[in-house]
């Protein structure tokens, strides 16, 4: 209903009032000519003051304004001057004022009840609105600064004046982004959540009691007819919602507060959501400007509000061109966010305000989103599966989970006939152990670790044994902590409580369901980490087909899925298949969230490492520092994805050789792991083997040996002895050894390496020819030149198969052989293999690189056993001077490129005398 028409109302029914019952249909029908629609809502306002004796004896005339005073302008009033009127509502005037005692100066908004309003009802509901204010201190919430009475026994009350413009104008005059009005929302979610741990709903939520100054901060405004929720502590509560009365605005009110029902928080939540939606649309989700009480009360009781992103058109808050782009930003968890909020039902929306604001959060940090369509049964979030690897940091948690569910158990056994409320509130309850769980998060923990394995598996019995009655809210359950126990990497417990709840799921539903898809995608996780990369790939599939079903291909999780599946194919060494699926999953979160988000940057860095493993390093690092870039931006400094960064920039300048540039980065990267995640943790163990590694190629040799022994125990001890990680490790040792000259105690871990990697991978995995490499190059060494090079070529078959074009991986098998075959006096054999490797490296690294001077040096000797003296000259040259520079005067590489630079010297010397 428009202004100009409410006011019509307001003038109708004064003057029907004045009427005797008996003439005042004639009267209506009189003046209101053939509006039948006016008549009925003039009528509508009689019911309720007939019907109703609170307020002023009729809670209609409560919205009727009455004559306002206009010579208050001027006034003094207590310690301050009126100069201007500022709005009027239904109970008073606020106006703007200044201090005038001469103590300070200081403009406030100061409201009076309006003449003729001052019964003993009104007096109440003024005296009520100040004490809420009171209690409220918040730096989002206009203050409360003083109070008195009049010259004439009025009382009145002045509060912090808000010099700003509602925020739905500032939105538009400032042309905000959907983030930038997503995270002003959310500080209006912290005022309102306030008041409510303060225990007060404010009931009036909207655009126009949401003021934003023009330094961009919000207050929150206008109490006047908020509720405490403890009104045991007043004399007399004070109802204002209640059948026919319109203290609240119809556009923005909750269906509840319509109908006259009791409010609570969740009347806010649904006002915030309504708001929200406006902020997001330009338009409010429902058209009831002209249409009368009992209308308006049909839609908005018993019409769902529509998707935000169908609402979205070009206009006044949306600028030009925007419409278009902001509809599919709305499409997926932003309409579901502002859906969930305004279901009509009070138990189906967010719980709290503050379960909303951590769900806006979710969407702008790339985090999966607690709101689902209404049709998957207003299922809770997806933290736990977003943490590659998380710790449960607090015991206290798992005796809350424990309680929480004896206590669900005991109510349900009870409570039969109240089965499906149980159900809802167990919903609830899951949501809420989530969230537990979730501020137990390493980054929320900050390495504050407490081990409390025996109470989860306390908490898994008892879900197991005692939610058997409630089959979905045991699956969630279930989920949940075999969520948990992935990200401790307990993963038979995990696979056994994922697959209990898979089965609970499929008896429960005909069909897969997102929470189905989800659980695959935890349980491929789960067999990715176990190293059952077969298994791994079928779930997550499966996952992935079952999202994009129920959830459409422009969602979060399906991009979810499409990462899990990208890694699992690095895995197995499907390069290009890996690409591809990151970068579908790429696409599809920079279409939903932009270029600053979570996902964004976890898909940038998986690209990252792909162009890594296949030695585009300058692009390696290029992903890697975005990646690094978004994730300081949204998550701050110590933060394990962060650390993810970190340390994978640091493997890039290390792949090109930069050593000195890499360190720092690997260091940082293992403070931060260590710290959030403990020494023992399979991140931070990663973390360490990559600056072991890093140690071996500066050749501190002694310290990176005992680095990757201490990494072997660790694995061994928590993954088994043929987990595929063992055969890393295996390898690391192994090399080590080999380049210390103990030959005898590396030889066998390189073979139970390759055996293990062909066990787990497959015997043509790349990994298996790695292996294989690292083994030719011990036998070499031993100058065991037929078996080395038997192996090389074993090596190089298998890398054939696995990679479609040449990379660093084969360069370094390719120069191997090539040595062993100028070793045997082949040099026509060996050149091919030399010119390709060194081509490969050329390409592919830094002209600097060690690697390039290395295969520099043995296409050097090549030519000279060729007897091509000038060619193999400047190649030695070059060779040698790049190593001394890059690993010294002593190290082997450096000395073997002096010896031939020496011996070509001494042919060409001969040749010229």
């Amino acid at each position: 209903m428009n202004q100009e028409r409410w006011n019509r109302v307001q003038q109708l029914f004064e003057a029907a009032l004045e009427k005797n019952e008996s003439e005042r249909d004639t009267f209506l029908e009189e003046v209101c000519k053939d509006d039948e629609s006016l008549i009925a809502e003039v009528r509508s306002l009689l019911q309720a003051d007939a019907e109703s004796h609170s307020l002023l004896q009729g809670h209609a005339l409560d919205v009727v304004d009455l004559p306002i005073e206009e010579n208050f302008i001027g006034k003094k009033v207590g310690h301050y001057e009126i100069t201007k009127q500022i709005a009027v509502g239904g109970m008073g005037a606020v106006y703007l004022a200044e201090r005038a005692d001469g103590q300070f100066t200081q403009t406030v908004a100061l409201k009076l009840i309006k003449r003729g309003m001052d019964s003993n009802a009104i007096l109440k509901r003024f005296h009520y609105e100040r004490q809420i204010l009171a209690r409220l201190q918040h730096a989002n919430i206009a203050r409360l600064l003083d109070g008195g009475l009049t010259d004439d026994g009025t009382p009145y009350f002045t509060m912090e004046y808000v010099d700003g413009l509602p925020i739905d104008r500032y939105c538009r005059e400032n042309a905000l982004s959907i983030v930038e009005r997503l995270r002003l929302f959310q500080t209006v979610c912290d005022a309102v959540e306030y008041a409510h741990r303060n225990l007060i709903v404010h009931r009036d939520i909207k655009p126009g009691n949401i003021f934003v100054t023009k330094t961009g901060d919000v207050k929150l405004l206008d109490f006047g007819i908020a509720k405490l929720l403890d009104e045991h502590d007043s004399a007399e509560p004070l109802p204002l919602t209640v059948a026919g009365n319109r203290v609240m605005t119809p556009e923005y009110a909750s269906p509840e507060q319509v109908r006259g029902d009791a409010v609570t928080t969740l009347s806010d939540v649904y006002s915030l959501g309504v708001v929200l939606f406006e902020l997001l649309t330009g338009a409010r989700p429902y058209e009831i400007d002209d249409l009368s009480p009992a209308a308006v009360e049909k839609i908005v009781c018993e019409t769902d509000p529509p998707k935000p992103s169908t609402k979205i058109t070009q206009g006044k808050d949306i600028p030009a061109g925007h419409a278009r782009q902001n509809k599919r930003l709305l499409r997926g968890d932003l309409d579901n966010i502002c859906l969930l909020a305004m279901r009509n039902e009070p138990q189906r929306r967010y719980g709290s305000v503050q379960e909303f604001n951590e769900d806006i959060s979710r969407y702008l940090t790339g985090l999966p989103v607690q709101a689902l369509p209404a049709t998957l049964a207003y299922r809770s979030g997806k933290f736990i599966s977003r943490h590659k690897l998380g710790v449960i940091t607090a015991t206290g948690i798992f005796v809350v989970l424990v309680g929480l569910i004896t206590f669900y158990t005991v109510r349900l056994a009870d409570e039969r006939d109240k089965a499906q409320l149980e159900a809802e509130k167990a919903a609830q309850i899951s949501q809420f152990v989530t969230s537990l769980f979730e501020i137990s998060n390493p980054d929320e923990a900050k390495g504050r670790t407490i081990t409390a394995r025996e109470l989860l598996d306390q908490g898994a019995a008892k879900i197991e044994k005692e939610l058997a009655a409630q089959p979905e809210v045991q699956a969630r359950m279930m989920e949940v902590i075999g969520g948990v126990y992935q990200n401790l990497a307990q993963l038979s417990k995990a696979d056994s409580l994922l697959r209990k709840s898979l089965q609970v799921q499929e008896k429960v539903h005909e069909k897969p369901t997102a929470e189905y898809g989800r659980t695959l995608w935890i349980l491929g996780k789960v067999r990715a980490q176990q190293g059952d990369y077969t298994a791994a790939d079928s779930l997550q599939r499966l996952s992935l087909h079952i999202r994009e079903q129920v959830l459409g291909s422009e969602n979060d999780a399906v991009a979810q899925s499409l990462s899990s599946l990208s890694k699992i194919q690095y895995q197995k060494g499907d390069y290009a298949a890996a690409e591809s699926l990151a970068t579908k999953a790429l696409n599809i979160r920079t279409s939903l969230f932009g270029d600053i988000n979570a996902g964004v940057a976890l898909n940038l860095d998986d690209l990252g490492w792909l162009a890594h493993e296949q030695s585009h390093f300058d692009v390696a690092e290029q992903l890697h520092r975005r990646a690094l870039a978004i994730r300081r931006q949204v998550f701050g400094e110590e933060n394990l994805e962060v650390a993810e960064s970190l340390n994978n920039l640091g493997s890039a300048l290390y792949g090109k050789g930069d050593l000195a540039g890499a360190e720092p980065y690997i260091r940082e990267a293992l403070a931060i792991r260590t710290k959030l995640l403990g020494p023992d943790h399979p991140q931070t163990t990663y973390n360490r083997t990559n600056l072991a590694v890093m140690l071996e190629g500066q050749g501190k040799l002694d310290e990176a040996e005992s680095m990757f022994r201490e990494i072997y125990r660790t694995h061994a001890a928590k993954l088994g002895a043929d987990h595929p990680v063992i055969a890393d490790d295996l390898t690391d040792i192994g090399r080590v050894l080999a380049a210390q000259g103990h030959f005898e105690e590396a030889e066998p871990l390189f073979q139970e390496a390759a055996q293990l990697h062909a066990k787990n991978r497959g015997p043509e995995h790349w990994l298996v020819a790695y292996t294989l490499n690292s083994l030719a190059n011990l036998q070499h060494e031993k100058n065991d030149l037929s078996a080395a090079a038997t192996t090389y070529q074993e090596a190089l078959t298998i890398y054939g198969k696995a990679f479609p074009e040449a990379n660093q991986y084969v360069a370094v098998t390719m120069i191997g052989y090539g040595s062993v075959l100028l070793d045997q006096e082949n040099g026509e054999k060996a050149f091919p293999y030399l010119s390709d490797g060194l081509t490969i490296f050329e390409n592919s690294l830094p002209a600097t690189h060690w690697r390039v001077a290395a295969a520099q040096v043995e296409l050097g000797r090549c030519y000279l056993l060729l007897k091509k003296y000038s060619a193999a000259d400047s190649l030695l040259q070059t060779g040698y001077q790049s190593l001394v520079k890059t690993r010294g005067d002593a190290d082997k590489f450096t000395k073997k490129a002096q010896k031939f630079l020496t011996s070509v010297q001494q042919k060409m010397n001969k040749d010229r005398h």
